[in-house]
C-alpha cells in the first residue's frame, strides 16, 4: 500500500471513530435491461453497492465496471451515472450525513478543508468478501422500511466498519486490479497459513477450478504448487543464512511434521535440507520467491474442507501426512519393497523379468489380464486382487462386496462416514496417497480415479509399487460408467451389472412411491457451510439422484446454476438463494447452527419449501455430499423418510 493511501486510510478511520453519524436514506433499485440512471446528484455523502448484474457506473466522470460486487463511495454534489450492459442490475444507495468530534489540530492534518473532507472522498472497492457487505445492506433496508430507525443506524456503523476493514487490507482500489494478481498476491502473503482450494474458492467468491486456472495462467503453477513453492524457497533461504533447527524451519513455513517437510524438500531440490544446508555455506544466496516446481497438495486443518473433483465433490484436505507406523510388520515390508524398487530401478524395469521358459503367471502364481485404462497405459492386473487401494473409489468397492487394505481419509483419519457400517476397521490412507505409505499397504492393485492423481512422475512411482489403473474423466464424470470399469478391473462385470440393475428397480419402485405419495413437485439440494452456500447441479452427485432418479421438477435457479457452474456443488448468492422457487429443500448443513436458527435468516423467508416446513437437514456424517450406488440408496431413503412420513 502507498504511504499516501494508508494515511488517508488512518484518517478516515479515524474520522468514523470520532463522527457523529445520520442515515438519511436507504434506497434499493432494480434495472432492467437496456435501462439508465443518468447524472443523479447525490444529495448527501453516500455508499453505492452493486449486488447483481452488470453495468457501467461512472462517479464524478471517473468509470467503473460493476461485474459481481463493487463498492462506491462519493460526496455530497458528484454526479452518479448507471447504465446497464446486463440484463437485470441491482444495487443499493446508502445516504448519511457525518460530523467529526475530533479537535482542531486533528483537523489541520487533513486536506482540502479539513474535517468533512473525508466523509466526501471518492473511493472505489472490490469486496474480497462480498456476502457480508450484502448481509448488512440488506439488513439495513430492511430495518429502514420498518422505520426501525435506530437499529438501521446501528446495522449502517456495522457496514461502515466492515469498509474500513476491507480498506485497510487493500488500499484504496481507484482501479480494479485483476483478480489472477489478487489471488497471487494473497497466496504470496499467506503462504505460511493453512489453505485450500475450498477456502480460496470461498474468500474470492469464485469456484476452485476457476481461480485454478487465473493463478496457473498468472503464474504457470496451480496454486498449490505455487505455495509449496514459496514455502521451499523461503526454507531455503532460512537453511542458508540461518541457524535455526529444521524443526524451527519447518514449523516457520507452514509444517509441523519435521519428516514430511524434509521428504517435500527433497522432491523439490534434490537433496535434504541438512545437505542443502551444508552446501549452502560457500553457495550464493538463495533469491527471494520465483516460482518452484510441481508439488504435492496444500497441507489444510484437520477437519477437511471440499473442494470439486470431476464427478464428485471431494474433500481437499488436511492434517500432516505421517507414514502408518502400526506395526513392525508394515515397517519390514516398506524395506523390501523399497529394496525391490532399487534393484528395479538399476534394471530399467517395474518388476522382475522372468525367467526362460517361465510365464508370467507361473511366476505369480495366477492368472493376470491386460487392460488398457483411461490414460492410455497397458495395464496388467491380477485375475482376483486381494489388496486393493482404490482411495474415493471405496463406494464401488463395499458395493461389489470387495474391501479395501485402506481407505481415503483426510487430517487424522476423517473417512467417508457413510461407508462405515462397511469399512470399520479398514486403516486409513491419506488422500493424496504418499507412494511410501502406499507400499507400506503391499497392495497388488491400485485404481486411481482421474488423471490429477498421477500427474507429474507420481504413475511411475505408482506403477512400480503395483499395477496402477487410472479411470479417467471421460469414465469418472458418470458414476455409472466409472462403476462398470472398476468391476470390469476387479473382474467383478457381472456382479456389477447387477448392481446397477439392482439400483434402477429400486430408484423406479421410489420414484411411483412419490409420485403417488406427493406428485410432481420441485426440490433443491443445498450445502451449507459457515460462509457459503451451495447448490447441487442438477445432473451431478445429489442433482443427479432427485431430478433423474426421483423425477423431482428442476427449480430454474437450479437450471441457472447447471449452465453456469462447472462443480458439482457450485456457490449461488443470497440473493439467488432468495428467489429459489422449489417446494422441498435438503440441506447438509455444516453451518453450526441449528435448522430453525438457519431459517431464521431472512432470505429464506419466501422460499415455498421454507414457508410449507418441508425443508430437511443432513450433516456431513450423511452420503449427500457423494457419490455412488451406496450414497445414492442412502439419499433416496432419507427422501423417502422425510418427504412420506
Amino acid at each position: 500500500m502507498k504511504e499516501k493511501e494508508k494515511k488517508n486510510i488512518d484518517d478516515l478511520l479515524a474520522q468514523w471513530t470520532n463522527a457523529a453519524v445520520q442515515v438519511i436514506d436507504v434506497r434499493h433499485f432494480v434495472l432492467q435491461s437496456q435501462a439508465s440512471w443518468n447524472s443523479y446528484r447525490l444529495p448527501a455523502s453516500s455508499f453505492f453497492y452493486a449486488c447483481k448484474g452488470r453495468a457501467t457506473v461512472r462517479l464524478n466522470g471517473r468509470e467503473y465496471a460493476a461485474d459481481r460486487f463493487l463498492l462506491l463511495h462519493g460526496g455530497k454534489g458528484m454526479v452518479l451515472d448507471v447504465k446497464l450492459t446486463d440484463e437485470r442490475f441491482v444495487f443499493y444507495l446508502i445516504l448519511y450525513k457525518a460530523k467529526t468530534m475530533l479537535p482542531s489540530p486533528a483537523d489541520r492534518t487533513l486536506q482540502n478543508g479539513g474535517s468533512q473532507a473525508l466523509f466526501q472522498l471518492p473511493y472505489a472497492l472490490v469486496p474480497l468478501e462480498p456476502t457480508g457487505l450484502y448481509d448488512l445492506v440488506v439488513a439495513m433496508a430492511r430495518e429502514w422500511e420498518a422505520q426501525e430507525r435506530l437499529r438501521a443506524k446501528g446495522t449502517f456503523l456495522q457496514f461502515v466498519h466492515e469498509v474500513m476493514q476491507q480498506l485497510m487490507r487493500h488500499g484504496f482500489q481507484q482501479e480494479q486490479e485483476p483478480l489472477a494478481r489478487r489471488v497471487v498476491r494473497f497466496l504470496e502473503e499467506h503462504y505460511r497459513t493453512r489453505i485450500s482450494l475450498e477456502s480460496l474458492a470461498e474468500h474470492f467468491c469464485y469456484s476452485a477450478r476457476y481461480l485454478t486456472r487465473l493463478v496457473k495462467e498468472e503464474t504457470g503453477h496451480s496454486p498449490i504448487d505455487y505455495v509449496i513453492s514459496l514455502r521451499m524457497e523461503k526454507a531455503k533461504e532460512l537453511l542458508a543464512g540461518t541457524d535455526a533447527t529444521m524443526q524451527e524451519i519447518a514449523a516457520f513455513v507452514g509444517y509441523q511434521d519435521v519428516l514430511y517437510f524434509s521428504r517435500l524438500f527433497k522432491k523439490h531440490t534434490g537433496m535434504t535440507p541438512s545437505a542443502f544446508s551444508g552446501q549452502a555455506l560457500t553457495a550464493p544466496a538463495v533469491p527471494d520467491r520465483p516460482y518452484g516446481k510441481s508439488g504435492l497438495s496444500i497441507v489444510d486443518e484437520k477437519r477437511g474442507s471440499y473442494s470439486v473433483n470431476d464427478n464428485r465433490y471431494q474433500r481437499s484436505f488436511g492434517g500432516i501426512v505421517r507414514m502408518n507406523k502400526k506395526s513392525t510388520r508394515h515397517m519390514a515390508t516398506l524395506f523390501m519393497v523399497s529394496l525391490a524398487l532399487l534393484v528395479s530401478a538399476c534394471s530399467g524395469t517395474a518388476s522382475p523379468t522372468p525367467q526362460a521358459g517361465e510365464s508370467v503367471q507361473e511366476q505369480t502364481g495366477t492368472a493376470q489380464r491386460e487392460l488398457t485404462d483411461g490414460l492410455g497405459n497397458k495395464v496388467t492386473v491380477p485375475a482376483q486382487p486381494q489388496r486393493i487401494i482404490a482411495s474415493y473409489l471405496e463406494d464401488h468397492l463395499v458395493a461389489l462386496g470387495v474391501k479395501p487394505v485402506a481407505q481415503w481419509s483426510i487430517g487424522d483419519g476423517d473417512v467417508q462416514d457413510y461407508l462405515q457400517k462397511d469399512l470399520a476397521g479398514i486403516p486409513a490412507i491419506p488422500y493424496d496417497l504418499p507412494p511410501e505409505v502406499v507400499m507400506s499397504y503391499n497392495p497388488d492393485l491400485i485404481i486411481m480415479d482421474n488423471a490429477e492423481m498421477v500427474a507429474g512422475d507420481k504413475y511411475s512411482q505408482y506403477a512400480k509399487i503395483s499395477p496402477t489403473y487410472t479411470i479417467g474423466k471421460e469414465k469418472n464424470s458418470d458414476w455409472r460408467k466409472e462403476l462398470l470399469i472398476v468391476g470390469e478391473v476387479l473382474n467383478k462385470s457381472e456382479e456389477a451389472k447387477k448392481v446397477l440393475a439392482d439400483y434402477d428397480a429400486y430408484v423406479a419402485e421410489s420414484k411411483e412411491k412419490l409420485k403417488q405419495g406427493i406428485g410432481e413437485k420441485s426440490a433443491a439440494a443445498l450445502w451449507v457451510t459457515a460462509k457459503a452456500v451451495y447448490m447441487a447441479r442438477k445432473d451431478l452427485s445429489s442433482g443427479d439422484v432427485l431430478y433423474k432418479d426421483l423425477g423431482f421438477k428442476v427449480p430454474g435457479v437450479v437450471e441457472e446454476i447447471s449452465k453456469s457452474g462447472e462443480a458439482n456443488w457450485n456457490a449461488v448468492s443470497l440473493e439467488k438463494l432468495a428467489e429459489l422457487d422449489a417446494d422441498y429443500l435438503f440441506v447438509v448443513n455444516s453451518k453450526g447452527v441449528s435448522k430453525d436458527e438457519l431459517l431464521k435468516e431472512p432470505v429464506w423467508a419466501n422460499i415455498p419449501a421454507v414457508k410449507n416446513g418441508q425443508v430437511f437437514d443432513f450433516t456431513t456424517d450423511s452420503s449427500w455430499l457423494y457419490t455412488g450406488v451406496i450414497a445414492n440408496r442412502q439419499m433416496i431413503e432419507d427422501v423417502l423418510d422425510n418427504v412420506l412420513k
